[in-house]
């Protein structure tokens, strides 16, 4: 793996943080460049294609205000790479907020320049999982 591939990757990690935070639909835009079209994520121990999963975040995004908070580590190397952040939720029903601990660990496909590397598979943790309701 080169050099280049895995800073691509870093960036790609750093913008992922600056677009979360802009709501659903501009985290919805972003997904169609960070994603290969046959990308499945693991939450919570389901597995599951590009398009549950958006659907999964959209019915999260109904029930809570969701704010990526510090960024506290990345490693990349070669195709893979792991994060470790905060999130911060407030549930819309109740005002409660939580503080949720999150690493996730994603491996990456290099595409040509137009493209760029984008996530094959991705899998998340946090300390506090959430549902829909």
């Amino acid at each position: 793996m080169s050099q280049n591939f895995e800073n691509a990757i870093r960036e790609r990690f750093e913008q992922g943080f600056k677009n979360w935070n802009n709501g659903y639909d501009a985290w919805l835009d972003w997904c169609e460049t960070l994603y290969e079209p046959d990308a499945h994520y693991n939450v919570y121990s389901d597995r599951l294609t590009l398009q549950q999963y958006k659907d999964m975040m959209g019915q999260l995004f109904q029930a809570y205000d969701i704010e990526l908070g510090a960024f506290h580590n990345m490693i990349v190397e070669g195709e893979w790479g792991a994060i470790r952040y905060n999130v911060y939720i407030i549930d819309k029903r109740t005002g409660e907020r939580i503080e949720q601990k999150t690493m996730e660990f994603v491996k990456f496909k290099e595409n040509p320049e137009q493209i760029g590397v984008r996530v094959i598979e991705g899998w998340a943790l946090s300390d506090k999982p959430l549902s829909a309701h």
